[in-house]
């Protein structure tokens, strides 16, 4: 072979050092897809969490804000406080008659806040852009990411229960939070949401804080007849004299608790109908040893005075046992128009109306439902079983009676109350899971949340529901 033959040989052969001019020219690319997949994830959880704070914001259109404050007011305070945990803030107002500052990196302009009368609805706009890491390396500083949402506001009234668990069980921590206090946060957001709607006077809130049994408080002597003096084997005298468990004869002093209701009315709402102390259809008296009853927090019938809601609300405290039947009872009196002359004007129920106003109750609890009463004595003191069965029976009855007033089998709207049902904690696949399902009115109106971030989502989302005046359908469209 000729020597410029071998040198073309030896040159073709020798590829030392030639990988790592390659790899140097492939780095940059290389990087800048590893890193374009990292900041476009982050983008995309970026643009979820301000998709959901601007959902929040609209939805508080409704029934949040003052009802001195515009539309934009309450869409930049909601939005504010949605973004506060996140890189994002909200883009400042900018005077204008000063020139515009460009917005920079995460924060977020907001736009489209007009509500249209015509249709009852607000359609606002955000958009930021989410700075990059190693996509800069190609020249992309940033991802732009856009958000709207449109809420019809509902033109309906609204009268609500909140049936609220308030038993031992709530003192316990989930994630280091007491159940009670994850509660009292979510039943503040229901209130929230319908600030405005209670300020105008179109939505009115009752509250059945339950634990062992209801207190009632002032009502008691019109729901279970006023108490004679005296001691009796029979309730309605102010000492019921009957056989302990052990069979020593006790004697227990009545209270403004209620217990389960007996004859054919048990599982309806017709309203008691007393006269002194001789009543028709009346609720169940409730005995104790030293005439304290649990839970000492009482009943509020329908208001829309958020200031004395939010503060019983911030009085609740665990105590006591389950009876969840009763609770649930109390959410359908508190809603129900024959039930009107036991309240106040200002308290009384409407007759039921479809087309303009919505009767439902949410139904709080943690736990299993396991006390029931005999003759006015919780039936773990007695020989006797309550004439009723079970609390977790009585519970599936009531939420029928509820759904189904008439007993035809039908849910029908001009009488039924909207039920949802909310398991705090459980396991859903429980057989209180499962009770609570059966109850709600729908698969879309039960929730199984497990920490106090969850519940107040599960509120939330019954908020936007019932806010659109559309219980049971989609209010946020995105």
């Amino acid at each position: 072979m000729s020597k410029k033959g071998k040198m073309a040989t030896a040159y073709l052969k020798d590829k030392k050092g030639t990988v790592a001019p390659i790899f140097g020219l492939m780095a940059i690319p290389m990087l800048a897809i590893t890193g374009g997949a990292i900041d476009i994830g982050q983008a995309i959880t970026a643009e979820k969490n301000l998709q959901n704070a601007l959902d929040a914001a609209t939805v508080a259109v409704c029934g949040g804000g003052t009802g001195q404050q515009s539309e934009e007011e309450i869409l930049r305070s909601y939005l504010a406080a949605e973004l506060a945990n996140t890189p994002m803030e909200l883009y400042p107002e900018q005077d204008p008659a000063q020139t515009p500052v460009p917005p920079t990196e995460n924060e977020v302009e907001l736009s489209n806040t007009a509500f249209d009368a015509a249709t009852g609805s607000i359609s606002p706009t955000v958009n930021t852009k989410v700075p990059t890491s190693l996509l800069k390396l190609v020249g992309i500083d940033g991802i732009d990411i856009e958000a709207s949402s449109s809420v019809k506001c509902g033109a309906k009234r609204l009268e609500l229960s909140l049936v609220l668990d308030v038993t031992g069980s709530m003192n316990s921590k989930v994630n280091g939070v007491r159940k009670i206090n994850s509660m009292k946060d979510a039943a503040h957001d229901v209130l929230d949401i319908f600030d405005r709607n209670l300020d105008a006077g179109v939505t009115r809130i009752a509250l059945v804080p339950f634990s062992e049994t209801v207190n009632v408080g002032n009502y008691a002597n019109a729901v279970r007849g006023t108490i004679q003096n005296g001691t009796s084997t029979s309730v309605g005298k102010q000492k019921l004299k009957f056989r302990y468990k052990d069979y020593s004869w006790k004697y227990w002093h009545d209270t403004t608790c209620v217990s389960e209701r007996l004859g054919s009315h048990k599982y309806k709402d017709t309203a008691p109908n007393c006269s002194g102390s001789s009543c028709s259809a009346p609720v169940g008296h409730v005995y104790k040893s030293n005439g304290n009853c649990k839970p000492t927090h009482k009943i509020q019938p329908l208001t829309n005075d958020k200031a004395a809601l939010t503060t019983q609300i911030n009085s609740y405290s665990p105590s006591g046992g389950t009876a969840g039947h009763i609770g649930a009872a109390w959410g359908w009196y508190l809603v129900s128009d024959k039930w009107a002359s036991i309240f106040p004007q200002a308290s009384q129920p409407e007759v039921p109306n479809p087309d303009e106003l919505i009767k439902a109750t949410i139904i709080m609890t943690d736990g299993e439902f396991n006390e029931e009463y005999y003759n006015g004595v919780d039936d773990d003191y007695t020989w006797y079983s309550s004439n009723n069965g079970s609390s977790k029976s009585q519970f599936e009855k009531i939420c029928e009676g509820m759904k189904d007033p008439n007993g035809d089998g039908v849910y029908d709207e001009d009488e039924s109350v909207v039920v949802y049902a909310v398991g705090f904690g459980l396991n859903p696949f429980s057989s209180t899971a499962q009770r609570l399902k059966a109850c709600a009115t729908d698969d879309t109106k039960w929730f199984f949340p497990y920490n106090g971030e969850q519940l107040r989502a599960a509120f939330v989302t019954i908020g936007k529901q019932l806010s659109g005046g559309q219980a049971g359908k989609a209010v946020v469209q995105q």
